[in-house]
């Protein structure tokens, strides 16, 4: 996995554009001055690229002496990233690195499912121009998908999969969808980045493709079925993780009741 996980880049009419570590996030939010639109992106990336793992404590004195900026900046980044659900803000607690719980994952995939199949069946209804159209660029989309594999970027990877998802919901062409999307997406790439391994979702890349197929011959039935497919694998990979980490903890646990019995 790439642990030292930096904005990726494309470029865009000539120009360098950089792309945030999780998809869904804004690169840089409004609300933030470039000062602390550059500490928010590095927090973004230490979360995505698991320096910073869920449950840990995000210390406003700590932060704001590793970024040379006040606690009230570090305040106001750290309620940005609240309002994405990447961090929880506990009263009188601080801040902490979110860690979707079980319940709330599966009510993610719930709701995450709802929105895309309009999504899918808004894409497979156009007209046949318009579908190639946007099945080509989907198709560009999965190659970039396919090189983070093979360059073993585990955080670009889960990027680029929220990301193909993001896209087909822009080129669908409804906004308020897009924005409903983002919030889950985003907070789906953390849990998938903390609870999945290498090679759990790689075949999310044949998944998108045959979609893509389904898109592009106008079938609405087997788009919808091809979509439920594949965020249920999705969901069951992490939920796998979630129940595998459980299952660790009782196993060291009930070593260390063993040996003190």
């Amino acid at each position: 996995m790439a642990e030292n996980a930096k904005p990726k880049r494309r470029r865009s009419a000539g120009a360098v554009v950089e792309e945030p570590a999780l998809a869904g996030l804004e690169l840089r939010p409004p609300g933030l001055t470039p000062v602390e639109q550059e500490a928010y992106r590095k927090l973004i990336d230490a979360i995505a690229a698991r320096r910073l793992l869920p449950g840990v404590k995000l210390v406003e004195e700590d932060l704001a002496g590793i970024f040379g900026v006040s606690r009230e900046r570090i305040r106001r980044i750290l309620l940005v990233l609240s309002q994405h659900d990447i961090v929880r803000l506990e009263p009188n607690r601080g801040a902490y690195v979110a860690r979707p719980t079980y319940a709330e994952c599966q009510d993610a995939f719930e709701a995450r499912l709802l929105i895309e199949r309009n999504v899918v069946r808004a894409l497979a209804s156009m007209g046949p121009a318009r579908r190639r159209m946007i099945v080509s660029h989907l198709r560009r989309h999965i190659g970039a998908e396919s090189e983070a594999i093979a360059a073993g970027d585990r955080v670009a990877e889960i990027r680029l999969s929220g990301e193909f998802h993001l896209k087909m919901a822009a080129l669908a062409g409804n906004q308020r969808l897009l924005r409903m999307l983002q919030d889950i997406v985003a907070q789906m790439s953390l849990a998938l980045a903390a609870h999945t391994h290498a090679h759990d979702l790689d075949c999310s890349i044949s998944e998108h493709a045959e979609l893509l197929d389904a898109i592009d011959a106008g079938d609405l039935d087997r788009a919808d079925h091809l979509l439920a497919h594949h965020l249920e694998h999705m969901e069951a990979a992490l939920l796998h993780g979630m129940h595998g980490e459980e299952d660790s903890l009782a196993a060291a646990l009930g070593e260390i009741r063993s040996g003190n019995a």
